[in-house]
């Protein structure tokens, strides 16, 4: 008979164990959600902030491109056949450059 009760507590402290070890398994497979969660979270953060940053420089490059284009428009308003000359000039160089 004492085999018998030696296998059951053998049994029961095996059943226990498994227990913990599925309670622990369990844990840390909520801490593990719990940080990927925060890592998304984290990601979703950092890609807003890049987002802003990024339309930040395409506006600034939009209004020094305008500041740009107006000087011009400006300067070929001022002196229109120095304007014509030099598009034409430019285009002659490009032109021989390209071999057309």
């Amino acid at each position: 008979m004492a085999a018998n009760t030696d296998a059951g507590k053998t049994v029961d402290e095996a059943a226990t164990a498994m227990g913990d070890a599925a309670v622990g398994v369990t844990d840390q497979i909520a801490a593990l959600k719990k940080q990927v969660e925060e890592l998304y979270a984290d990601r979703q953060k950092y890609l807003s902030q890049a987002m802003d940053t990024a339309e930040g420089y395409a506006a600034r490059a939009g209004d020094a491109a305008q500041v740009q284009y107006e000087a011009v428009a400006d300067r070929v308003r001022e002196r229109p056949a120095q304007s014509v000359l030099i598009a034409a000039a430019a285009g002659y160089i490009l032109a021989r450059i390209l071999g057309r």
